[in-house]
C-alpha cells in the first residue's frame, strides 16, 4: 500500500466531522495507520470463540473476529448494542478501501481487548486510544460491518466504481404502511453494529473507528440498546412480552445455510458467505399500550404474557395450532404472532429470519412521551422473499397487524454484510475491490 501525503481536502474533512478538537492529530493519514498496526493472529475459521482467557464454566470473554462469516450474527447475543451508520465524504476509492483496511485491523485488536492501534506516534497528535475502556474486559465484543445501497450508487452516480458489484434488486429500505421514517435516522453508506456485555466497551469501539475515519467518513446516525441482564431464556421487550421465541437455534447450520448466508449459487459472488441486514428503530407507544387490559394485550400479540406460550398452548415453545383455529377464535387472525408467521408449512419456513433485537430507552420525545422501543435487527438471505414478505403481510391495510397501532418505525435501513475475514492479510469488503 502506498503512502499518501496529507492534503488540504483531508484536513477540511476532519473539521466537517465535528471531532477536530479531539483528533487534530489525524494528520497521520490512513495508509500510515494501517502500517502501524501489528497484525492479530487468526484462529480457526470454523470457530468464532476464543476461550483462552476464561476459567472453566464461565462465559467466553472474547469472540474471534476472524472466520468464514462476520461475528455478531450467529454469536449469542450480548447484553448491549451500539449501532451507527456512516456517510462517506471522500470521493476517492482508494481512501475508502484504505479506511476499511484500517478498520479491519482495529477491529481485530479491539475484539481481543487490545488498544485499537499499536506503534509509535507523535504524542502531540491523535492518541492511539481514547482510553475510556482501560481496565475493562473486552466483554465478548463483536463488530459487524455492512454496506448501504448508496455506497454502490447514489443519485445515479457510481461514486467508487462499485455499481457493477451491487446485488441485483438491492436498494434502500422502502417506506412500509404506517412507517414514519425521519432524516437523518435512515439509510447510510456503511453500518457498524457493535455488541458486547459492557456499554462503555461498545462506545469506545464506535468512537475510535469514527476517529480513524476522519476525512473519509462521518457519523450519520447512532443508536444504543440493551437486552437486560437476564442470563438465560428469551428476553422481553418493553411491552413485557418475550421477544424472539421463534428465533432459530444459532447452532442450526442447516437453517443458517438455507435462510441466512448468501450461498454458492447466489449472486454476486463477492457476497457469498455474507448476508442481508435490516435495521429498524421502532418506537413503542407506552402510554397508549398501558391503557390496554391484560387480556387485550395478549390478544394483540397472540401469546400469553407471562409464559410466552401461544394462546392455545401451555409452554413458550409449543407450536400454535392455527390450522385448527381458522376463524381466529383462540388466536386472533390479526394478532402479531399469526401474521408474522402463519405456520403454513414450507412457505413460512422459507420466510424465517434471524432476529437480534435490543430495547432502547432514551428519555422523552419532543412531545413528552417516553422515547423508548425496539432496535429491531434481523439477518436474511433474501430481502424480498423473507423480511419484505413478512413486513408486507404485517402492514397489509386489509388485515393490519394489531401491534402496529402501538408502534411506529422511525429509522433504520437495509445493508449487505460481506463475508468474514479469514486472516490478517485480508480485510472487510475485500471482494468489492478485487
Amino acid at each position: 500500500m502506498s503512502k499518501q501525503p496529507f492534503s488540504r481536502r483531508k484536513f477540511l474533512g476532519m473539521a466537517v466531522t465535528g471531532a477536530a478538537g479531539l483528533v487534530i492529530g489525524n494528520m497521520l493519514d490512513l495508509p500510515k495507520r494501517v502500517h502501524s498496526v501489528v497484525d492479530s493472529e487468526p484462529v480457526n475459521s470454523k470457530s468464532q470463540t476464543t476461550e483462552t482467557t476464561n476459567t472453566p464454566g464461565t462465559a467466553p470473554v472474547t469472540e474471534s473476529f476472524f472466520g468464514v462469516h462476520q461475528s455478531g450474527i450467529v454469536t449469542p447475543a450480548q447484553q448491549f448494542l451500539n449501532i451507527a451508520a456512516f456517510d462517506i465524504i471522500s470521493s476517492d476509492r482508494n481512501e475508502l478501501r484504505d479506511m476499511l483496511k484500517t478498520w479491519t485491523k482495529m477491529i481485530a485488536r479491539l475484539t481481543e481487548g487490545k488498544s485499537p492501534l499499536e506503534g509509535s506516534q507523535n504524542p502531540k497528535f491523535s492518541p492511539l486510544d481514547t482510553g475510556e475502556q482501560i481496565g475493562l474486559s473486552p466483554s465478548r465484543l463483536t463488530i459487524t460491518i455492512g454496506f448501504g445501497a448508496s455506497l454502490f450508487q447514489k443519485d445515479g452516480i457510481d461514486r467508487f466504481g462499485l455499481a457493477s458489484k451491487k446485488p441485483k434488486g438491492f436498494g434502500q429500505m422502502p417506506i412500509f404502511h404506517r412507517d414514519a421514517l425521519k432524516e437523518p435516522l435512515i439509510h447510510g453508506d456503511l453500518v457498524v453494529q457493535v455488541c458486547s456485555d459492557d456499554p462503555v466497551v461498545n462506545f469506545h469501539a464506535i468512537r475510535n473507528l469514527s476517529i480513524a475515519s476522519n476525512g473519509v467518513a462521518h457519523l450519520r446516525w447512532q443508536h444504543t440498546g440493551q437486552s437486560g441482564t437476564k442470563p438465560e431464556g428469551t428476553p422481553r421487550n418493553l411491552f413485557g412480552f418475550k421477544d424472539g421465541t421463534n428465533n432459530p437455534q444459532l447452532t442450526d447450520e442447516n437453517f443458517m445455510n438455507n435462510n441466512i448466508w448468501v450461498g454458492n449459487s447466489d449472486e454476486p459472488a463477492w457476497l457469498r458467505g455474507g448476508t442481508y441486514m435490516v435495521v429498524r428503530r421502532i418506537q413503542m407507544r407506552m402510554e397508549t399500550w398501558d391503557q390496554l387490559s391484560y387480556t387485550t394485550q395478549e390478544d394483540v400479540i397472540g401469546r400469553q404474557k407471562i409464559s410466552g406460550a401461544p394462546m392455545d398452548g401451555m409452554l413458550e415453545h409449543d407450536e400454535p395450532k392455527f390450522a385448527q383455529d381458522p376463524k381466529g377464535t383462540v388466536t386472533a387472525l390479526d394478532s402479531h404472532i399469526r401474521l408474522s408467521n402463519p405456520r403454513n408449512g414450507e412457505q413460512s419456513e422459507r420466510e424465517r429470519i434471524l432476529r437480534r433485537g435490543y430495547n432502547f430507552m432514551d428519555g422523552l420525545d419532543e412531545v413528552g412521551r417516553m422515547n423508548a422501543g425496539l432496535m429491531f435487527i434481523c439477518f436474511n438471505r433474501n430481502l424480498k422473499t423473507q423480511f419484505e414478505s413478512i413486513q408486507n403481510r404485517l402492514s397489509n391495510v386489509k388485515q393490519l397487524d394489531q401491534l402496529m397501532k402501538y408502534t411506529q418505525t422511525v429509522g433504520g435501513g437495509y445493508f449487505v454484510v460481506p463475508p468474514g475475514v479469514l486472516n490478517s492479510n485480508s480485510y472487510i469488503g475485500e471482494g468489492l475491490f478485487g
